[in-house]
């Protein structure tokens, strides 16, 4: 049982590593004279009966069946919408095969090292969380700079009103002007409003592909001055000046917990770094936490209620402004 179970690791491996080469080869390499003669080749005008298709289908891989199952799977509709917030450019199948791949390899190589069934399961876990872990890094990372830059957006399209330039044209400035993550999300919002989109209908598609709350602070607004009028260049600027203060007390709550981010990374991190340097000072006495029985469980136990303290100190030292 336990060689089988190491043969499909190892196959899953190789099959993983072999789609991932795959992909990197078509990523890198030069898309000239080959890509457009396939193009050519491939161009055929369209007759009377067939209908254009003028929305954009993403790729979400280039296997068929598994493009087709995470498109159609309800359960996977989360991973999909955190795939378009971090804005990656490599399809999500690559993250999926990579979870699975790696937890299958954590499984067997937990089982191998003779571990309970339930370490097995948590070190599987570990692992084929960590193509997730990294997307919703990235999807932070990108929303954080994009509300760092969106302040100065507001006051961008405020002075374009306060010039007598038209709404859209304020959106279109920034889209010009400023950088990315912002400035590739304002051009698609003025793009598709362009293309006929109703504003409400954008900026909805905005918000979806953008979890922020000053983004929706700011679609409320203008939506709601279109309805009721107003001066929409002053409530812009109120709503910059409010997202500037409220960035203000985020940094002074930061400052004042971060005693206890730091208690806890160390309390987290001083049992591994303590086990590390015992195993590596005397192996035999550290080996029996892994080799008996009442050790695994032990460590089990033990590794259950790290991940729960871990939990409970981040929900205490986290503060939502």
């Amino acid at each position: 049982m336990l060689t089988a179970l190491i043969s499909l690791g190892i196959f899953g491996t190789i099959l993983l590593f072999m789609y991932a080469c795959t992909t990197a080869y078509r990523v890198i390499a030069p898309r000239g004279v080959d890509r457009a003669v396939e193009r050519v080749q491939n161009w055929s005008l369209p007759s009377e009966t067939e209908q254009l298709e003028i929305m954009r289908q993403d790729s979400l891989s280039e296997i068929p069946w598994l493009n087709d199952l995470l498109r159609r799977a309800k359960k996977l509709q989360v991973l999909r919408t955190l795939h378009r917030q971090a804005d990656c450019r490599t399809p999500l199948g690559v993250f999926v095969l990579a979870a699975v791949g790696l937890a299958l390899s954590g499984f067997v190589l937990a089982l191998s090292m003779q571990q309970t069934i339930v370490l097995a399961f948590l070190f599987a876990g570990l692992l084929g969380a960590i193509p997730y872990t990294y997307l919703l890094w990235r999807k932070n990372q990108r929303i954080a700079m994009f509300e760092r830059q969106f302040p100065e957006a507001l006051e961008l399209i405020s002075r374009s009103l306060r010039a007598g330039h038209a709404f859209l044209s304020g959106l279109k400035l920034v889209g010009e002007e400023a950088t990315d993550p912002i400035g590739k999300e304002f051009r698609r919002l003025f793009d598709e409003v362009s293309m006929g989109v109703s504003l409400p209908q954008a900026f909805n598609n905005m918000t979806n592909r953008v979890d922020s709350v000053d983004l929706r602070f700011f679609m409320t607004s203008v939506l709601v001055q279109r309805e009721t009028g107003g001066n929409l260049a002053e409530i812009l600027d109120s709503l910059s000046a409010l997202i500037r203060q409220r960035f203000e007390l985020q940094l002074r709550v930061k400052a004042l917990s971060a005693e206890g981010r730091i208690s806890a990374v160390i309390l987290l991190g001083l049992p591994i770094v303590v086990g590390a340097l015992l195993f590596k000072m005397n192996p035999d006495y550290m080996g029996l936490l892994f080799a008996d029985p009442t050790g695994r469980i032990l460590a089990t136990v033990g590794s259950l209620m790290m991940v729960v303290g871990a939990m409970m100190m981040k929900r205490m030292v986290i503060i939502k402004v």
